[in-house]
């Protein structure tokens, strides 16, 4: 066997014991493609692993919509907008239970008759942060801390309540169960420069 620089390449050296050690053996090479192909394979699996929509990221949609519609709600086009989403977005026998509520209020339908006090009051805004989602199975439970925002002349006051939010998978949805808001803790302010 001549030594040219193709053969070279495909040959090593082979630690055998006996009277055969260190002879040049052929070695099966893996060409290019099949190893591109399979980086290719598996790239593709981690990024459509991380694209599918999990419940966790279901369930947070569904929770950051209701507090956009919330906050969105300041006339009677935009109040009726918010209870056809609360009819979607809730199950019939969802439960709410706030401090400033006075009653736990009980159905779509309470939740739809009590949202048109949003008209009456100053501005408000809503959004949850610190979220901690947790699911088994069909049913989820939701602890964050809901912060609303009271805005109007010219001064912003900002509440920031714990929440803890029941949800149940229904077709393929996750609908609101139960809401439950505690009392206002103290915020702490700003730090200003």
């Amino acid at each position: 066997m001549r030594f040219t620089r193709g053969a070279a390449k495909r040959l090593a050296f082979s630690i055998v014991s006996g009277a055969q050690a260190s002879r040049l053996r052929r070695v099966k090479r893996l060409g290019r493609r099949p190893l591109v192909i399979a980086v290719a394979v598996v790239a593709c699996a981690v990024v459509g692993y991380q694209l599918l929509p999990r419940d966790e990221s279901r369930i947070g949609a569904v929770l950051d919509e209701t507090c956009a519609r919330l906050t969105q709600t300041r006339d009677a086009g935009s109040l009726s907008a918010l209870q056809r989403f609360l009819s979607g977005a809730t199950l019939p026998q969802v439960s709410l239970r706030a401090p400033e509520l006075g009653e736990e209020l009980n159905g779509v339908e309470a939740l739809s008759a009590r949202a048109h006090d949003l008209l009456e009051t100053a501005p408000l805004s809503f959004a949850l942060n610190s979220v901690e989602i947790r699911v088994s199975g069909s049913l989820a439970r939701v602890e964050a801390e809901l912060l609303v925002s009271v805005r109007g002349g010219g001064e912003q006051r900002r509440e920031v309540r714990h929440t803890r939010v029941r949800l149940a998978k229904r077709e393929e949805q996750w609908r609101i169960e139960a809401v439950e808001v505690d009392p206002i803790s103290a915020s702490e302010p700003e730090a200003r420069p």
